[in-house]
């Protein structure tokens, strides 16, 4: 396997459509299920816009009610 330079954008690969989420195509390129090593912008800015339109709920019992 060949190692990955910074000049290599390692892109982001959506398991739910199955395809890197800024839709290059290509056997050359690198992508990854793993948010915290994405380097291509597209992809980090379609991740950024996909948690801000789907933001994560805090549970209804820790939500700072009293108990």
């Amino acid at each position: 396997m060949e190692a990955v330079t910074p000049g290599t954008p390692v892109h982001f690969y959506d398991t739910r459509s199955h395809a890197i989420a800024c839709g290059v195509r290509g056997a050359d390129n690198r992508s990854t299920k793993h948010p915290r090593q994405v380097t291509c912008g597209a992809c980090i800015a379609l991740m950024a816009a996909r948690a801000g339109a789907a933001p994560m709920e805090a549970p209804a019992d820790s939500a700072g009610a009293p108990s």
